[in-house]
């Protein structure tokens, strides 16, 4: 939830989504393709709020040359590297929502994280894409931590419906708890009684050993209450003042070692 003093930035970020671009960060899993239509229904949910959608998928490689200058063959490191790229927003198709390969810009802004910190290397990611626009980054957990770290995000970590999502989702938190984000969970509404009894078996699995083993507790949110709360939590460049934005680091429980593993 965003009571005061535990989301501070939400103001913040709200006001974002009416300007410049803004970035939700989504975990990927071991196994990517399995969580695309999570991803797809979520782009969907923004799209038909009226938000520009891309998605940026940094499990896909971009190619190393750009073949056109029409926008086709553009993955997330050519825009990087081109300052003529920029205004982003929609596909020159007529797809519902742009997709850009980006395997590539992922690890391109891991050194700009480095060598300046996560905000310059967020500030970077954005630059290429037009006001209004949504981003959805998604990347491997430990990817997004170590963009993230430093910056008051609240990643997206998928829970899908089959064996491997309680160790998936589990790892994927710890990773993120760890860079002192606060990371939530999301699925979809499941048909039918036997799955969502399923479902809710997972999620509460997950949510128990994010408790017992990282000493956090998780949010989960379902399709059906995704709402404006994804747009909430999505993040902005820095204000022009230079004035930083509130860390999730100074209100989550202490974070225990890094050698928490799980059983």
């Amino acid at each position: 939830m965003f009571e005061a003093g535990f989301d501070q930035a939400a103001g913040l970020r709200g006001h974002a989504t009416r300007g410049g671009p803004v970035l939700i960060p989504v975990a990927s899993p071991a196994q990517p393709g399995r969580a695309y239509e999570l991803l797809c229904a979520l782009a969907a949910h923004l799209s038909d709020q009226g938000h520009a959608v891309v998605i940026l998928d940094g499990t896909a490689t971009e190619s190393e040359r750009r073949h056109s200058r029409d926008g086709s063959h553009l993955g997330l490191l050519h825009a990087l590297q081109d300052p003529s790229v920029s205004g982003l927003a929609r596909p020159a198709d007529d797809a519902d929502w742009l997709v850009m390969p980006a395997a590539l810009g992922v690890q391109a802004l891991a050194q700009t994280v480095r060598a300046g910190g996560a905000a310059v290397a967020l500030s970077r990611l954005l630059s290429p894409f037009s006001g209004g626009a949504v981003l959805l980054l998604f990347a491997p957990a430990p990817a997004l931590a170590e963009l993230l770290e430093g910056l008051p995000a609240r990643p997206l970590v998928p829970l899908l419906n089959q064996p491997q999502a309680t160790i998936d989702a589990y790892s994927a938190l710890k990773h993120l708890f760890m860079a002192g984000l606060a990371p939530v969970l999301m699925h979809q509404d499941m048909g039918g009684a036997v799955a969502e009894q399923s479902m809710h078996k997972t999620m509460a699995t997950v949510q128990d050993c994010a408790l017992r083993h990282l000493g956090q507790t998780v949010e989960a949110w379902p399709c059906s209450r995704w709402g404006s709360r994804v747009l909430e939590i999505a993040l902005h460049r820095a204000p022009a003042s230079g004035v930083p934005h509130p860390h999730y680091g100074a209100v989550l429980p202490e974070r225990r070692a890094a050698s928490m593993q799980w059983s």
